[in-house]
């Protein structure tokens, strides 16, 4: 009997490997290597879809804005995209650009993530839904002068298929796993069993986790608001017998600022050129022949 059970558990165990390889040689045709098996350690799951579509990682969903991830059935017959915009305005006040941008994100049912401000930039991660995505674009744009306005899309229609498919041909053989596991006499045989469940039950959190990523990514679209300051009006000149002499008495050191950087940068060729110079009169000077001088008779 006991036999018999090995042998059931290693037929079953072999026919589950089979199914993930040609699981994975099946998917494997698309333009995107989303086919790839996922790791035990979920290091696949964690970077999630955004950064396997070549987008950086987005801002955490606070608990209560959390977006479930789509279920197999739930594919809209239109294409999944995941949108991404950046928005760059002039402005004399870019503290209150961020706040009313802010105010524009929550307003469309969104949030706002990471947040930089200085004295003349600032710049705001914001979470909106997709469907908002334009509107809430065209009442930030009013907020100053647009200076950038992109808007990316990235379809990730077929990445969502795959893995849906992939979770669920994964929770099938977990399920099988399990009732192996119930049906193993031996200690060897249930560490061997439970060995090869917990491995399946690595790669079904990570693919859970990957979906819901996508998901997140698809429903909710970043906006990357920058806001630089216009600049300061120009200062009211002074007039008046003080304010004259004064512009006076700046020229005048200006002058004499220029004045000493030219003979300073005029002294060392002056000093190559009178050391030759200066040889050459003294040469000249020897060989000038002494008078001659008669004697009066």
């Amino acid at each position: 009997m006991t036999r018999r059970l090995g042998t059931a558990i290693g037929a079953v165990l072999a026919l589950g490997l089979l199914a993930g390889c040609g699981s994975g040689a099946t998917s494997s045709g698309g333009a995107q290597d989303f086919s790839a098996p996922v790791p035990a350690d979920g290091s696949l799951g964690k970077r999630g879809a955004g950064e396997a579509a070549g987008i950086a990682p987005n801002a955490p969903v606070p608990p209560d804005q959390k977006i479930d991830p789509l279920t197999p059935n739930s594919i809209s017959p239109e294409r999944q995209l995941i949108r991404t915009a950046r928005l760059e305005l002039s402005a004399a006040d870019v503290a209150g650009v961020v706040g009313r941008g802010k105010e524009a994100a929550t307003r469309a049912g969104g949030f706002a993530g990471a947040e930089e401000t200085r004295e003349t930039r600032a710049t705001l991660t914001l979470r909106v839904p997709s469907d908002k995505l334009d509107a809430v674009l065209d009442e930030l744009a009013k907020l100053g002068t647009v200076n950038v306005r992109d808007v990316r899309s990235t379809d990730v229609t077929d990445q969502l298929v795959d893995t849906q498919s992939r979770l669920t041909s994964q929770r099938a053989s977990v399920e099988r796993v399990r009732a192996l596991l119930g049906r193993a006499n031996t200690v060897g045989e249930i560490v061997q069993v439970e060995g090869e469940l917990n491995r399946r039950q690595a790669d079904l959190e990570a693919l859970q986790r990957r979906l819901e990523s996508m998901s997140n990514q698809v429903a909710m679209s970043t906006v990357t608001l920058t806001a630089v300051r216009t600049g300061a009006p120009p200062a009211k000149a002074d007039t008046g017998f003080l304010a004259g002499l004064a512009s006076g008495w700046n020229a005048l050191l200006a002058f004499g600022s220029g004045l000493l950087t030219a003979i300073g940068a005029v002294l060392p060729f002056a000093v190559v050129v009178a050391v030759p110079v200066l040889a050459l009169v003294i040469w000249l000077r020897r060989r000038r022949p002494s008078p001659v001088v008669t004697a009066e008779e």
